[in-house]
């Protein structure tokens, strides 16, 4: 369940958790909900920004 409530969340308001974990504005987002297909990478989703100095990782798990 909480899982769930977590992935909707990320996914809905994407920008919201970056700007609120970099502890800066975020001003663009792209959501890529699909799995890489590399073993043993897996993901839900992918967010990427448009930056050229950060990578943010986010993982969950309840």
């Amino acid at each position: 369940m909480y899982d769930s409530v977590t992935k909707f969340l990320i996914e809905t308001y994407s920008a919201d958790y970056a700007s609120w974990l970099l502890g800066r504005p975020i001003t663009m987002t792209k959501l890529k909900p699909s799995e890489l297909s590399l073993e043993p990478i897996r993901a839900d989703s992918i967010i990427f920004l448009e930056s050229e100095d950060i990578i943010l990782h986010i993982e969950s798990q309840t």
